[in-house]
């Protein structure tokens, strides 16, 4: 096994919506580290054309064993409606637990495969990112040498996500209240940042985190 091999690290990154993963996501990318994006790989086994769909559609469509008889969760051309599906989906726990189980373990299967690359490409990078909303939720601190958590306050994360996704202040609430709290993710994590106070004060503790763990 190479040097290079044995002493890249992978940095596990998580928090609420809202806390500000991407922007911390940026500056590890400006510090060298390769970035393994869960959020994005979810989207692209969801994407149009995805043989994930039919397997959805078996699972979550209007015949299906979670499904409710008449909701149709892909359009007619076969692509996934994703407020459908989270509409069907959210509402109830047994199915979002499902839901979670079918995507995990090929968003697992996809992260082992990237992490398995870049430990073997070489190239000089920093180390791993690893960022995942639900990190803890799939199991994937397992694959992390050390897991950081964002935190924010709690308005400012509202006011944060109706702005990017254009959604009501209610709407963000109901999704915080399924996810898991900030206080049982810090319970599990090795550091944790608050993202509170704008971009100089998280670039400082970001900083911070490389001083004291990345030496």
């Amino acid at each position: 096994m190479s040097r290079q091999k044995e002493n890249l690290k992978v940095i596990g990154l998580t928090g609420g919506i809202g806390t500000g993963k991407s922007t911390a996501a940026e500056y590890f990318i400006k510090r060298g580290f390769a970035h393994i994006d869960a959020d994005a790989i979810s989207r692209g086994l969801t994407a149009d054309g995805s043989d994930m769909l039919p397997v959805l559609d078996g699972y979550f469509g209007p015949d299906g064993q979670y499904g409710d008889g008449s909701t149709q969760i892909l359009d007619s051309r076969g692509n996934l409606k994703r407020k459908t599906l989270a509409s069907l989906v959210f509402s109830d726990e047994e199915r979002r637990m499902k839901l979670d189980e079918i995507m995990f373990a090929r968003i697992i299967t996809e992260i082992d495969d990237r992490i398995e690359a870049y430990r073997n490409a070489g190239g000089g990078i920093k180390g791993i990112l690893l960022d995942a909303p639900l990190l803890f939720e799939a199991g994937l601190d397992d694959r992390c040498d050390m897991v950081i958590v964002l935190v924010a306050d709690l308005e400012m994360r509202i006011a944060r996500v109706c702005i990017r996704d254009d959604a009501t202040p209610d709407e963000v609430r109901a999704r915080i209240k399924n996810q898991m709290s900030d206080n049982e993710k810090i319970k599990k994590a090795d550091a944790v940042i608050d993202n509170s106070e704008g971009l100089s004060d998280l670039y400082e503790n970001l900083d911070a985190f490389f001083e004291e763990y990345m030496q």
